[in-house]
């Protein structure tokens, strides 16, 4: 795929970035996304929103897809991603790299003149300085981002206003993705934030109250301005948002956007049919009906390779229950439940034999470090999956009953986001197979967000379906992988969540080493020992299985052919990346 020679370019970059001691990333003659685009005015695009709506507008507080894709429409940051993730200039136009001769790194980026906030402010080095140093980097503000900004130390990068238009990055040792993680932060306006900060509040700051009380200020193309909870968020272009296309008109081309709000797939698929919203990212169950109907309903519908995300299982290991907490932190009982797995059964099923079967943490997409010699395989075979479970001290009773070596009654319950067709289809084919193991599952499916909090903020669930959006990089997933990070949901350490009692918290080796293997790479330059890290890490999730994997869809699309400009791909969907110059006709 285009992503390998995306990536494995961004990394030799690195490597030569040090050896040359510096390293111009951009400048001011490289064009941002969409400075060559061509387009009309007018128009709405109307996007499906799965789940009931977004919980919060603060960048820092978001943890579900139904928040972050209204922040990321609004919020700025100094550099792009296109849709094969390569880099791009955005509000800053010019980037350089430099390692000093006592092994600081410095990244001096260079920020457009004359660019204001949608409130009318203008935007100066000072907002760049104060959302890192005073949000991002702020250990009173513990956020997902620091986890990602952070060197092989755990030290946070500072940064530095040289001028009004001219800022430093500063870091302690060579970092890998320093430019990519650290000038990619959303920016939050000083003059508003400030206040928030200082009083110890800003995780208060724009809930989605903010919305129709119109207090969100943003350099992004579109400004959310009307919320009607299980209806819809409207947002409209912003007026001073600083791109211009190829014959100098403002962007976007669209008079705004809309999140449709949607509770369930199939609602989805009958919304996008019936013409109430323009894209649909197509469930392979439904695929060859939407293919088949395209040119009679004017439809653009695709298909590519694996995407990046993930979909597993996942089992509490901090269990309030400390039998099923015994269960779950048995390997043997993993390895038992991977073994039931039905994969070939979900894929004809559940995706009509458009999806693949996934083995671990990286997916094929990630071409660059994804490595199938390093994965285990858990085929489908009851009689492993036996065999599994009486090395792992299990046995059956009379009535055919697992029992552990206390005699209990092996039964939990597994969750998953209501609506999502594809995920209760994985839970109820799970749920069938283990009953013939002799274990006794109660499939709950709950609403997304609910779903969500009872992972990263009560602990109060036992065993999930869930996934991940995934990366090209996977360092990209180190708040999931570290033994601190803010999503590793199955064993929290206590440092982290309170929920989670320090004397019931434990960690095994292999888990240190996988947080090792995070903390490390960053600081390695050669990508051959890098690639060796991350077949490592594959190695460990896979044998060890602290989330177990399930299927993974193949990209699937379609969208109006009202809709023009759409590029869509796996790592930038079909209009994510460029709704700046996306245009509809009327």
């Amino acid at each position: 795929m285009k992503k390998f020679l995306v990536v494995v370019f961004a990394v030799l970059i690195f490597v030569s970035v040090f050896a040359a001691e510096k390293y111009v990333y951009f400048d001011e003659n490289t064009p941002y996304l969409g400075a060559n685009a061509t387009g009309k005015y007018g128009g709405t695009l109307i996007i499906p929103s799965l789940g009931s709506g977004p919980k919060t507008m603060n960048a820092v507080v978001a943890q579900e897809t139904s928040s972050t894709d209204v922040i990321d429409r609004f919020m700025g940051t100094l550099i792009q991603l296109d849709n094969y993730a390569r880099m791009h200039p955005a509000l800053a136009k010019k980037c350089e790299l430099e390692v000093t001769d006592d092994e600081k790194m410095i990244i001096t980026l260079w920020l457009r003149e004359g660019v204001k906030w949608s409130d009318g402010t203008p935007f100066t080095a000072d907002d760049f300085v104060f959302s890192m140093n005073e949000i991002y980097c702020n250990p009173d503000i513990p956020n997902d981002m620091a986890d990602l900004l952070e060197d092989s130390q755990g030290r946070l990068p500072v940064a530095e206003k040289v001028d009004d238009y001219t800022v430093r990055i500063v870091y302690q040792e060579p970092y890998r993705l320093a430019v990519r993680y650290a000038a990619g932060i959303q920016i939050f306006p000083k003059h508003i934030a400030e206040p928030w900060v200082k009083e110890g509040k800003f995780k208060e700051m724009w809930t989605v109250e903010s919305i129709n009380k119109r207090e969100l200020v943003g350099l992004g193309p579109y400004i959310p301005v009307e919320y009607v909870p299980d209806q819809y968020v409207r947002l409209e272009r912003n007026p001073y948002y600083f791109k211009k296309d190829a014959n100098g008109q403002q962007l976007p081309y669209l008079d705004g956007l809309v999140f449709k709000i949607i509770p369930d797939l199939n609602a989805i698929r009958l919304a996008f049919e019936n013409g109430e919203v323009d894209v649909y990212g197509v469930t392979a169950q439904f695929y060859p009906d939407i293919k088949n109907k395209a040119k009679e309903k004017g439809w653009i519908v695709g298909t590519g390779g694996p995407t990046f995300g993930t979909t597993f299982l996942t089992l509490n290991f901090n269990c309030p229950d400390p039998v099923k907490r015994k269960w779950f932190r048995n390997e043997f009982f993993r390895k038992a439940i991977a073994y039931s797995m039905d994969k070939d059964a979900m894929i004809d099923t559940l995706m009509a034999g458009l999806g693949t079967a996934q083995w671990g943490p990286i997916s094929a997409a990630a071409a660059a470090y994804y490595n199938d010699d390093a994965l285990r395989k858990y085929p489908y075979d009851l009689d492993y999956a036996r065999m599994m479970l009486q090395m792992g001290g299990f046995s059956w009773d009379k009535d055919g009953n697992l029992i552990d070596e206390d005699g209990n009654k092996v039964e939990f319950i597994l969750m998953t986001n209501a609506g999502n067709t594809t995920r209760e289809g994985v839970c109820n084919i799970l749920r069938d197979e283990l009953s013939k193991l002799g274990i006794k599952v109660t499939f709950s499916p709950i609403d997304f967000n609910t779903l969500v909090q009872k992972l990263v903020s009560t602990g109060d669930w036992e065993a999930i379906v869930i996934g991940l959006t995934g990366s090209d990089e996977p360092q990209g997933g180190a708040n999931v992988w570290k033994l601190d990070g803010a999503l590793h949901f199955w064993n929290y350490s206590p440092e982290v969540k309170d929920f989670v009692s320090p004397d019931i918290y434990e960690v095994p080796e292999w888990e240190a080493e996988i947080d090792r293997i995070f903390t490390e790479n960053v600081r390695i330059l050669d990508q051959q020992k890098v690639y060796e890290m991350f077949s490592r890490y594959q190695e460990l999730v896979s044998e060890h299985l602290p989330l177990i994997y399930t299927i993974q869809q193949l990209y699937l699309y379609a969208y109006t052919d009202k809709l023009h400009n759409a590029e869509p791909t796996a790592f930038g969907g079909i209009w994510a990346w460029n709704e700046e110059w996306i245009w509809k006709e009327q």
